[in-house]
């Protein structure tokens, strides 16, 4: 039967377990709640403060010690996870912005005179309309000198190219309908792009806020 090994130290015996112990290095710290002494091993990463029974966790900062309450550092922990958050969607509101600009440019209508404008439901209607009535004007006026020509007995020429005038009123208000249905569909795709982007920016916004309150 093996004999337990003991260390002598003055006039105490102690057993092996027990001297490797007291060859740990002890550090003297005080909890971080309660301000109570306490000795804790150099490698301890937690401990319990046998005063308060606060749960501690040990900061080592080069040879120097201390204790934070755990619940401390969670607190900070979910602190900075907030504010983290909070940057990330601040940035994401700034590239929802910046990307809707790009989009917004190219929505952009260009007028005969080279200025930009954003198309419009009503904007459609005045210059297709205004388009269509010159139309319509330039084929009556037309129709009539054309009438005019024939009863007058002119000769077969000059009977044909009034006849042709009219022509040239149908095409403006063909032109003129066609950019009115035109001007139509990019104002609705305008209009559909800026909803679901004011949409998704009052989310964002939103969740900013909460995240902003929470802080």
């Amino acid at each position: 039967m093996k004999r337990p090994m003991f260390a002598s130290i003055g006039p105490f015996f102690l057993n092996e377990s027990r001297c490797e112990r007291l060859s740990m290095k002890v550090i003297p710290l005080n909890c971080n709640h309660c301000s109570a002494p306490l000795e804790v091993a150099a490698k301890a990463k937690f401990v319990t403060c046998g005063f308060c029974k606060t749960r501690l966790s040990i900061q080592q900062t080069g040879s120097t010690y201390s204790t934070e309450v755990l619940e401390d550092l969670k607190e900070a922990t979910e602190q900075i996870a907030r504010d983290v958050e909070a940057i990330k969607h601040s940035a994401t509101i700034e590239r929802l912005d910046r990307q809707w600009e790009r989009d917004r440019m190219s929505h952009m209508v260009t007028n005969k005179h080279g200025q930009h404008s954003l198309p419009t439901k009503g904007g459609a209607m005045v210059v297709g309309g205004m388009v269509v009535g010159f139309g319509i004007l330039w084929t009556v006026i037309a129709t009539g000198i054309s009438t005019a020509a024939s009863s007058m007995g002119a000769p077969g020429v000059f009977r044909i190219i009034p006849m042709v005038f009219p022509l040239f009123g149908v095409l403006f208000v063909g032109f003129g309908i066609f950019n009115i249905v035109s001007m139509l569909k990019k104002s609705e795709a305008y209009e559909s792009r800026h909803r679901d982007y004011m949409q998704k920016r009052r989310e964002l916004v939103s969740k900013q806020r909460q995240l902003d309150d929470d802080s």
